[in-house]
């Protein structure tokens, strides 16, 4: 597979992509599923300040601030796996050529 070009999304362009399912899953490792390296576990109190990326594998990834602590985190979440999910990324990479 092509190496994709990685694209900063916004949360309205996130929340297309994503169906409800989805969007339910997003927002619960967003809260109880990305490791603090600080805290030394899961950011108990979630993440904010974050900024929302699709990689290469069309995969969410996922950079902001530990809420409790503050310590920069990052999470990939795999949603590239989901084939209605890659889909959906792949024809909006294409929207974004044209």
């Amino acid at each position: 597979m092509k190496k994709l070009k990685e694209i900063k999304l916004s949360r309205l362009q996130l929340d297309i992509l994503l169906n409800k399912e989805e969007r339910e899953g997003f927002g619960y490792l967003l809260k109880h599923g990305v490791y603090c390296t600080r805290c030394n576990a899961i950011c108990k109190r979630g993440v904010v300040n974050y900024t929302v990326r699709l990689n290469w594998l069309n995969d969410i990834v996922v950079e902001g601030e530990c809420a409790l602590c503050g310590q920069e985190v990052t999470r990939t979440m795999e949603f590239g796996e989901s084939k209605s999910f890659f889909d959906k990324a792949m024809d909006y990479r294409e929207a974004l050529q044209n």
